[in-house]
């Protein structure tokens, strides 16, 4: 049975219909892949700018799965391909710098916590101390917590920290009530304000200490400890704890700190040297005095102020206080009790 004319030209119809159809839909599901795989191309970037790159990793694996879905030729299939490699190797990169203690560059957000290396131990805290800059805001909350180079850290009245800093953890620092530090790397010190005690275990060491208007490079043959507190002027006090530790200024020249010397550290260079007792520092010194464990080396500061007392003959009391401009500072004698 043959078929009619008008039969042949209603299957044609039915066909052109069904393909027309099938095109159709396809060019639908394009478009809808298209403007999926852009918005997560959006946020995977975002995310990435932000330092999270395994979010930004995971929307643009998210694409690629749209797009092996639609189609292997979809023309964003190389944009989302190079997104992916460009955003692994920046993860590499961010994760050396924190290991290497390398300055990283700060954005205005932010990186998360999960990236902060452990590059500072908190072994002793007490009070309330806060942690900024570089990684997300956080309250210390007790020992055995770790930070990374680059915090600033802001104690707060009542409140006391002691960080060993370095892989080794041969630096030590501590510091009591109202006070304002930042750690930008290994052996450097940026005290913004307040008392701190600096120490370190290991022979030969040196460090940088900075105040707001000085720097001052400390090094020692053996190890060392020193008191150090900001003055009024944005200069340094420092007094030596143990070690003959070696002061150097930029332009001022160099100056050797025994333990029981107290020295300023102003604009223009060094002040006359002053003599402490250092068995008076150990009873009435927050920094030693204030935590529930001595500091490390508190058996040799015991044995360097009984030789310092033997070799002292004359005694003064006195009040050694601040330094509010950038040529003298504050000292007055008191005067003995009785006849």
């Amino acid at each position: 049975m043959g078929i009619s004319a008008s039969s042949f030209l209603l299957i044609g119809l039915r066909w052109v219909a069904f393909v027309f159809l099938i095109g159709w839909v396809t060019c639908l599901h394009g478009q809808s892949t298209t403007a999926e795989v852009e918005k997560l191309l959006d946020a995977g970037r975002k995310e990435a700018d932000r330092g999270d790159f395994a979010k930004a990793l995971g929307h643009f694996n998210k694409a690629m799965g749209y797009l092996k879905q639609a189609s292997p030729s979809h023309p964003l299939n190389e944009i989302v391909r190079r997104e992916i490699k460009i955003t692994k190797g920046r993860s590499l990169v961010a994760r050396f710098q924190n290991r290497s203690g390398l300055k990283i560059h700060r954005k205005d957000e932010p990186l998360p916590l999960d990236q902060e290396p452990e590059e500072v131990l908190v072994n002793q805290c007490f009070g309330t101390i806060l942690a900024r800059q570089v990684w997300s805001p956080r309250e210390i909350k007790g020992s055995g917590e770790f930070l990374g180079l680059g915090r600033r850290l802001t104690i707060l009245p009542k409140g006391g920290v002691e960080l060993f800093v370095g892989k080794e953890r041969n630096f030590s620092v501590r510091s009591v009530d109202a006070a304002s530090l930042a750690l930008p790397e290994a052996g450097v010190f940026d005290l913004h304000s307040g008392a701190f005690a600096i120490s370190s275990s290991k022979d030969g060491s040196s460090c940088t200490i900075k105040s707001p208007l000085s720097s001052l490079k400390l090094s020692c043959p053996k190890t060392f400890a020193v008191m150090v507190g900001t003055t009024t002027n944005g200069g340094l006090k420092v007094i030596g704890l143990m070690g003959d530790c070696i002061l150097e200024q930029p332009d001022a020249g160099s100056s050797t700190l025994k333990p029981g010397e107290l020295v300023f550290i102003l604009p223009e260079g060094f002040s006359r040297k002053m003599s402490v007792e250092l068995s008076t520092l150990l009873v009435t010194s927050k920094l030693m005095t204030g935590f529930d464990d001595p500091p490390v080396y508190h058996k040799k500061l015991r044995q360097q102020a009984m030789i310092q007392a033997l070799r002292t003959k004359k005694r003064y009391k006195a009040v050694v206080g601040d330094a509010k401009n950038s040529d003298d500072f504050e000292i007055r004698v008191l005067k003995p009790e009785g006849p």
